[in-house]
This record gives structure tokens, sequence and C-alpha cells, in this order.
């Protein structure tokens, strides 16, 4: 299965392109980005021809669309709806990265194409792929009762370890460009929540990149979000709690925010009236850096067990995942559509905390 990774930023860098080139049946066959020594450096690197080495979106898929089988979408949010529409109307099988897009307008827009186009259309939730969240998901088939969720993701400053750990290629992009696409970015968060605030509409971006994956994973569990009881932010709207219901009858006690703290924390946490079980995530840009569930069990004496995989990627598990998606064996399990009810939720809260 020939690919082509548009944006070959961070993530891509770390995740996406050593994977596709380490799963069986997977190709790198084209790079695109816009930053010209990105592309020549990385397509150097994992031998990609040189005229499969793109700096616009639009020249690689009418240039290549025939020749390749599928993308993976990891430039920035406030390009992807334009990006996956191209890609998924082009018929390629696409996956991007999330959250699917900056606006509940543009979200909408996309789950509609995604459900016109005959192509394979998947949001790259990794969390979703972890085998510790597999194993909780199987554990609470067994739970008769839950008495509460803990949802807690707060963020450190995750660039200052990557260039310790990875070998980055930094784009060189003119000051011009740069502005362009921040201002870009700063308009859609503020359409996305109604407001002309700029601090509001930074606090927005951050959460909508951040939260999406705890949403997404309470989702995965849960079911769809029915109610929500109340909304708090704090310090300009980077830190803040929300009461969650869920249609399953779950309610959710939903922290997020942004520290100045050397460390990640994120975790789920589940209280049954005989256990206890917490899912608790590790620094997102590790590689094999597993989830780990602890279950805590018992009324008269007390058990406790731990899980936790080793030699497993989330980021590869989700593209053999993807893989199979495509071949028409598997289920999409993040689809389109639910990640734009994660979008339009985020958005919700915002506007929910100003009314």
């Amino acid at each position: 299965m020939e690919f082509a990774i548009i944006g070959c930023g961070t993530i891509a860098q770390i995740m996406h392109i050593p994977n596709v080139l380490e799963v069986p049946d997977a190709e790198l066959a084209a790079l695109c980005d816009p930053a010209a020594n990105v592309t020549d450096e990385l397509g150097d690197r994992y031998n990609v021809a040189p005229e499969r080495r793109y700096s616009d979106p639009e020249r690689l898929i009418d240039e290549s669309a025939d020749d390749l089988d599928a993308v993976i979408v990891t430039t920035p949010m406030q390009t992807h709806a334009d990006v996956v529409e191209r890609t998924l109307t082009a018929g390629l099988h696409t996956l991007v990265e999330k959250p699917l897009a900056v606006t509940p307008a543009d979200a909408d827009r996309l789950a509609d194409v995604a459900a016109q186009s005959d192509a394979t259309a998947m949001v790259a939730y990794n969390r979703r792929f972890e085998l510790a969240y597999e194993r909780l998901a199987d554990e609470l088939a067994d739970v008769e009762h839950i008495d509460s969720v803990t949802a807690y993701a707060v963020d450190a400053d995750f660039s200052k370890s990557l260039p310790e750990i990875y070998d980055l290629v930094e784009p060189e992009l003119d000051a011009a460009f740069i502005e362009r696409s921040t201002d870009r970015r700063r308009e859609q968060c503020k359409q996305a929540i109604g407001t002309d605030d700029d601090e509001l509409a930074a606090a927005y971006d951050f959460q909508l990149e951040h939260v999406c994956h705890d949403i997404n994973a309470l989702r995965g569990l849960f079911g769809d979000v029915v109610a929500v009881d109340h909304v708090d932010f704090v310090r300009d709207g980077y830190f803040g709690i929300a009461h969650l219901v869920f249609e399953s009858g779950e309610r959710c006690l939903l922290q997020t925010g942004d520290s100045e703290r050397h460390w990640h924390e994120q975790f789920v946490r589940i209280d049954a009236p005989d256990r206890t079980l917490r899912l608790e995530f590790d620094h997102p840009f590790v590689k094999y850096n597993s989830a780990t569930l602890s279950v805590r069990q018992g009324a008269e004496e007390t058990v406790d067990c731990q899980y936790s995989p080793t030699r497993e990627e989330s980021f590869k598990r989700e593209l053999e995942r993807f893989m199979a998606c495509v071949r028409g064996e598997r289920e999409v399990p993040t689809p389109v559509s639910e990640a734009r009810d994660d979008v339009e939720l985020i958005a919700s809260l915002f506007t929910q905390s100003l009314e």
C-alpha cells in the first residue's frame, strides 16, 4: 500500500514516517511539506525520489493520486479541512491527525465529504490503540455499576525534551508564510467559539489540540456526551473543568490544562463499589512508551494488579488498523463523524462558559 505523508512536522517525523517504513505492506511513496529543506532531507534519509517530494498538497494530489493508495495528513489543524476534502474527493484513503478541524462548521463539512466518498477516512486518535486502553474496555464489561469517572490531562512543555531524543529536521519557512498561517489559525479559533478575544482564541487553540484525545477516549468507553452540567475555565482558558454526562449514564469530571511542570500527567480513573481502575498515559512523543492499567479490587481484602504492555506502539497499531479498514477487513474505530462531534463538544465548552 503506497502512502504519501502530507505535513512532515514533529509527529510525522517521530511516528508516522518510521511506522510506514516498518509496517509490512506499507511503502513510503511521497512526501509533502511547505518547507523544501524538510522534504529534501527526509527524502534523502528515507529514499523518496526527488520527483515525489512536494511543497503543495494540491500538486501532489493532481500529479500522484493515481499512483497512491493512501495519505496520512499531519498538517497544522487549520489546514485539515481543505486538505482532507481534496484527498477524499480524489478517492485517496485518508488517515488524518486529530483534531479533525478547528471549527465545528469545517468538521461538519468533512463529515459530509467522508460520508459521500468511497475512500476510507479515519482520524488518528492513537490513544484508542493503546493495549492498556483496550484492556480497560474489557475490564469494564465486568463492572456492574460505575460511581464516577475522572479524566485528567495536564500538559508539560514537550518541546524541551524532543531535540535530545530525536534527530528532527526543523522547517525553514519565510516569515510571511508563518504569519499568514498563524493569522488563519487564529481567525478559525475565533470563529469556532464566536469571540474577538485573541487570548480566549489562543486558549481554545490549546484545548482543542490537547483535550480532544481525552474526549475521544471517553467516547470510545462510554458513548456520546448528552449533557454538560458545568464548565469552568481559569487562567484565561488554559485550565478548566467540566462535568460531562454520557449516553450510558456515566458522569465524568474532566480536568484539562497546560502547565510549566516538567512532567506530563494524563489518566482516566473509574470508581466502582468494589474496584478502582486507572488508565495512565505517559509522554505522548516517546515511542514504545505504553499506557498502564492499574486495578485495585476487593471488599474484604485488597488485590492490586497492573497491566503494563511492552514492545507495542499505539501509532503503529493505529496504522495497521487503518490498513485493515482500507482492505475491508475491519470497521473504522475512529470515524470522521465522531471526530466532528469531538470538535463540536470542545467548542461548546467554551461557548457555554461565555454565557
